[in-house]
């Protein structure tokens, strides 16, 4: 992602910006851990390809409910299960994402942008409670989630998930398939099911484009 001087002014005359915000974070063998903010870039530029605006550089930490466990503070899915996920990266405290996230969109007012969506890659519901509340506190803000208001129930690394992240990238298709997904896996609630079974780009395709038409009506 590359932005030029003269190609970011007139972006910023448009007025529009869009954040891309995701994790890094487990997604199962078949999943990359960059899955989440991956889809929330790509849903950006479509969005732009419809409502022309800048797309920043995905912001990859995030926060999630947490609970202490043998004296390790555990978010997320890594608090049910007890234990640390691998690649599981994102987490900080809410506070400091709420900061962050401000600072941005006050940066972003100061060189002009009237307009800020911000398009949720990972939906854990002490994420978006932060996001929320910067959206709450800032005029101009506006939080987008995607995996909202669907045909299917999407659900973390599932057919669906799967799906779309196979639509987003189809070349990466292929080298999911072909990852194993151990018979023991007891990391989520598919234990150790392969659900690559009832993903199709197709389908990916289907979700894909309900996904970015639920948005286009929200900002358009």
């Amino acid at each position: 992602m590359k932005t030029y001087l003269k190609d970011f002014e007139k972006m910023a005359k448009k007025g529009i910006a869009y954040v891309p915000l995701g994790t890094l974070e487990w997604h199962g063998n078949h999943l990359p851990i960059e899955t989440d903010y991956l889809v929330a870039v790509k849903l950006c530029e479509e969005l732009a390809k419809k409502r022309p605006g800048y797309v920043l550089p995905p912001i990859y930490l995030g926060t999630d409910k947490h609970k202490i466990v043998k004296g390790r503070k555990l978010a997320g899915m890594d608090r049910h299960l007890g234990k640390r996920l691998p690649g599981n990266l994102y987490y900080i405290d809410p506070s400091l994402l709420e900061k962050n996230i401000s600072a941005l969109v006050r940066n972003l007012k100061d060189q002009g942008f009237k307009k800020i969506f911000l398009i949720a890659g990972h939906a854990g519901s002490g994420h978006l409670k932060v996001l929320e509340k910067v959206e709450k506190k800032e005029k101009g803000v506006l939080l987008l989630n995607p995996w909202e208001n669907l045909s299917v129930e999407v659900h973390h690394a599932e057919e669906y998930e799967t799906s779309v992240f196979w639509a987003c990238f189809p070349e990466e298709e292929k080298k999911s398939r072909k990852m194993k997904i151990p018979a023991t896996d007891n990391c989520f609630r598919f234990y150790g099911r392969d659900v690559r079974k009832n993903a199709s780009l197709a389908l990916g395709k289907k979700i894909l484009k309900e996904m970015i038409e639920n948005c286009l009506k929200v900002i358009s």
